[in-house]
């Protein structure tokens, strides 16, 4: 039994470096992209914040709208 949990020790050790290795290895690959996938996801990024900048004032309008809605449903019962 001894040995068992010293294999499984191991073993975790083992596979936390194979794991490091490959993050390592992949943030290398990354590194190296051919500059059409770099111009790919600077486009895309710009495309993300313009389409935040023009979602923004419809999303203000929609929660203004809300609370007047609620605000003439509650204070018209009182009339």
């Amino acid at each position: 039994m001894k040995n068992f949990g010293m294999l499984r020790a191991r073993a975790v050790a083992v596979k936390t470096a194979l794991v490091t290795l490959a993050m390592v290895s992949a943030a290398a690959a990354n590194a190296t992209l051919p500059p059409w996938a770099t111009d790919i996801g600077e486009d895309l990024s710009t495309a993300v914040n313009d389409s935040a900048a023009l979602v923004g004032p419809v999303v203000a309008l929609s929660i203004v709208a809300v609370v007047v809605i609620k605000l003439i449903k509650r204070f018209s019962n009182k009339i």
